[in-house]
C-alpha cells in the first residue's frame, strides 16, 4: 500500500481565508506550491465586489488571514461560507 503523508508546513491551508498585507483583497486559497528557492507561492481567488483578476498567483509573504477590512468589500460576507457566522467546516 502507498501512502502519501505530507509533512510540509505552510502558512495557508487549502480553503484558507486570505487577504493581502497591503490591503483589503478577500480571497480563498485554491492552489500552493513552492519555488526553487522554498519560498511559497499561492493561486487564490478574489472575492472582492469588483475585481477585474479574480485568479492570482501571489508571494506568501504577502497574505494574511482575512480581517474585517476585507470582509467589508467580500462577496461572501453574511452568507453560510462568511467564517465570521459559521465555523470554516473540515474536509476529509
Amino acid at each position: 500500500m502507498n501512502m502519501h503523508v505530507e509533512t510540509e508546513t505552510w502558512r495557508f491551508e487549502l480553503g484558507a481565508m486570505i487577504t493581502h498585507r497591503d490591503g483589503p483583497m478577500p480571497s480563498v486559497v485554491l492552489y500552493r506550491t513552492r519555488a526553487s528557492n522554498g519560498l511559497e507561492i499561492y493561486g487564490v481567488r478574489s472575492f472582492a465586489f469588483e475585481d477585474p483578476n479574480r485568479d492570482r498567483l501571489i508571494m506568501g509573504e504577502v497574505l494574511k488571514p482575512i480581517d474585517e477590512a476585507a470582509w467589508q468589500i467580500c462577496l461572501l460576507a453574511g452568507t453560510s461560507l462568511d467564517t465570521r457566522i459559521a465555523p470554516a467546516v473540515d474536509q476529509p
